[in-house]
């Protein structure tokens, strides 16, 4: 839960140094599970409000590339 915290509070360092302790195979595993609830939650909160899943996944990816390239330009 810290790591999301961290990551919602748009600390990606301090979201990094909390997976730093963990061995590559552990943090990547917890990589994939907080990826895979995320895209679960987008899909689920789209098809409730009527859109599909293609829809939700493609904003999911705009919203990171934009999160991306605001962090780049900083």
């Amino acid at each position: 839960m810290a790591i999301v915290a961290a990551a919602l509070a748009d600390d990606g360092e301090g979201a990094a140094a909390l997976l730093e302790p963990l061995e590559m195979r552990d943090a990547c595993r917890v990589a994939v599970r907080l990826a895979a609830m995320a895209a679960h939650a987008l899909v689920t909160v789209a098809e409730e409000g009527g859109g599909g899943r293609e829809e939700a996944l493609a904003h999911w990816q705009e919203c990171i590339i934009a999160h991306e390239s605001r962090r780049i330009e900083e």
